[in-house]
């Protein structure tokens, strides 16, 4: 499979076509990342002010700032000591790492349906209180009732069924348990995914739209990211992976300046 010309020939259409491709995307390039310290793939938070910094990091963090950014976005709008943790679709880990070691949790366990990244994350991230388990989002391995709070972060929209993952994310919340959500939606997208929520009985506290402070982010890595895909993809791949991960120009970039698509973070209460 051509995976350019596949995604060429949709990025002008529609979004479900656009996050097929991002779903092969991300097998793709995993073995690549591997040789690379890469605990990130989401487009990151930036201040609007004078700063860009949002929280005060500890210097072996310092390089993944906006991304972690947008994970203390979502953690800080709770009390998350000691409470037990899930953040579904955990990637390569760093978001779970950096909320353990910030936030005093009493357990922390990251799940992914890539088996891949699961290793990654078992090797990199070892610290207490934190696991990782290869696991669906829309098939939770976990009886009901047992986290006080679900993240996720920037995956949502890949999902084939976003109803099943609401509702398994209500049956492994505790009753008050909260799911602190960050995705992007188009326009038309965004009345669904209101109308998916208002459906699954999670109540909303909050909802904002950080569509300025994640395209600011886009802006400000977009050298380091670009650099960052040269050193690690083959030729033929950095121009696919410049559209995906948002870099400034890309589709998704274009279409947050032109307000087509906006970007939103939740907060929702099991009922």
């Amino acid at each position: 499979m051509n995976y350019i010309n596949l995604y060429q020939s949709f990025i002008d259409h529609s979004s479900f076509s656009r996050n097929i491709v991002s779903k092969y995307y991300y097998q793709l390039i995993s073995p690549y990342l591997e040789s690379a310290e890469i605990f990130f793939m989401n487009y990151g938070y930036a201040g609007l002010g004078e700063s860009i910094r949002t929280i005060k990091l500890d210097e072996c963090d310092e390089p993944y700032r906006m991304p972690i950014q947008l994970y203390h976005h979502l953690a800080s709008s709770i009390n998350l000591q000691g409470k037990d943790v899930l953040e579904v679709s955990c990637g390569r880990g760093g978001g779970a790492s950096f909320v353990n070691r910030y936030y005093q949790l009493r357990s922390l366990v990251g799940i992914d349906r890539t088996a891949q990244a699961i290793k990654y994350c078992r090797r990199k991230h070892q610290q207490p209180g934190l696991s990782f388990l290869k696991c669906d989002a829309e098939a939770i391995l976990f009886g009901s009732e047992c986290f006080d709070v679900v993240l996720n972060v920037e995956a949502s929209h890949l999902y084939p069924c976003v109803d099943t993952f609401l509702s398994e994310v209500r049956r492994v919340l505790r009753p008050g348990g909260y799911l602190l959500l960050a995705d992007k939606r188009t326009m038309a997208e965004i009345h669904l995914l209101r109308r998916q929520i208002s459906t699954c009985g999670l109540e909303v506290l909050c909802e904002h739209d950080i569509s300025g402070n994640v395209l600011r982010s886009i802006q400000l890595q977009q050298s380091d990211r670009l650099q960052m895909l040269k050193n690690q993809l083959p030729h033929h791949l950095v121009w696919l992976a410049t559209h995906i991960i948002g870099a400034d120009g890309s589709h998704l970039a274009n279409a947050i300046a032109a307000g087509e698509t906006v970007y939103l973070s939740f907060i929702l209460r099991k009922v």
